[in-house]
């Protein structure tokens, strides 16, 4: 008879299960009855789909799996002008273990790039090692090469920036560097004219902009290049408005030969907030009217020209009046 000790017998944990599974009314009453015998349908289930599952997996299936595919030794004088297929459909026989690692886990096969045709049959041997191949589709791949050629490019800058109210740009967005090397098929690389970024946005600016930003690449990477990516700079600085009277000059002729009425306009412009107080001091401010234009005006009123300070973020300059009548005096 065997003891509790007895490390040949049936494990208890297996004794208890069977009791349990055999005799499910040994509860309280009709409820725990009939949860005890859900609970070992649901077991008995389980257990046989695992047992379906794993003898099913040992059976020989046939299956069709999609291979990538990787082009190698491509002659450094030369390059691709287009990829092949990414991926060649291959079908399989063998132990159902095997397809199932090759459908989540499919092996990539390399491809010699040194060659204008590729058979296939010959690339994708090795994958016959737990399987049998029965078939391949395509059977074959053309590789379209053409002579490598290199150029400087410059870089095109994809963004989209807006400012806070107030807030403008000092410049248009730049990158440094602003160039990148490219090396690809002959073809390929004369049609280029720029490499753009990312897009790249950003709104309610107030400040300096330096943010890394990808170069993107829609040629599949069939065209190398010397970086990946490039810094955008941007700087948006405050905006106020100003007005100022300045004298308008007449230039070309001497003193006192020409009268303008009126003699000074109202310049309105918006400058940067920093610049404010030095714009309205700065004597570089003032109109001028070329002598040449009041000689060949047939209307009688010349438009006066603003000469803004240099050094100072001016914009958006207006003039009242915009039109000036002139007098010539008799000599």
């Amino acid at each position: 008879m065997a003891t509790p000790n007895d490390t040949s017998s049936t494990p208890i944990f297996w004794e208890r299960l069977r009791d349990w599974m055999t005799d499910p009314g040994r509860g309280d009453g009709s409820e725990s009855t009939s949860g005890h015998s859900g609970v070992a349908i649901t077991v008995c289930i389980l257990v046989a789909l695992f047992l379906w599952f794993t003898l099913t997996l040992r059976d020989v299936h046939t299956d069709t799996v999609e291979v990538p595919l990787r082009v190698d030794n491509v002659p450094a004088d030369e390059a691709l002008v287009e990829y092949p297929p990414s991926t060649v459909r291959v079908q399989v026989r063998g132990e159902g273990f095997n397809l199932l690692r090759m459908r989540f886990n499919p092996p990539v096969v390399a491809v010699d790039g040194s060659q204008d045709q590729v058979d296939l049959s010959d690339a994708v041997s090795d994958l016959g090692r737990d399987v049998q191949i029965e078939s391949i589709l395509p059977r074959s791949i053309n590789l379209r090469k053409e002579p490598l050629r290199t150029a400087r490019i410059p870089i095109q800058v994809r963004a989209e920036l807006t400012t806070a109210p107030t807030y403008e740009l000092v410049d248009p967005p730049s990158v440094q560097p602003d160039s990148v090397t490219v090396a690809g098929a002959e073809s390929i690389i004369e049609d280029l004219l720029a490499w753009p970024t990312e897009r790249v946005e950003r709104s309610s600016l107030r400040d300096s902009l330096e943010v890394r930003v990808a170069l993107k690449d829609t040629l599949r990477g069939l065209v190398r290049k010397d970086r990946e990516a490039t810094t955008l700079r941007a700087v948006a600085v405050a905006f106020t408005e100003s007005i100022r009277e300045v004298p308008v000059r007449v230039t070309g002729v001497p003193a006192d030969v020409v009268s303008l009425d009126p003699s000074t306009v109202e310049v309105r412009y918006r400058v940067a907030l920093d610049d404010y107080d030095e714009a309205q001091r700065a004597e570089e401010l003032f109109a001028t009217v070329p002598y040449d234009e009041i000689r060949t005006d047939t209307t009688g009123f010349v438009r006066p020209r603003v000469n803004l300070p240099s050094g100072l973020e001016v914009r958006d300059v207006e003039v009242r009046p915009e039109r000036l009548r002139y007098f010539i005096a008799l000599q």
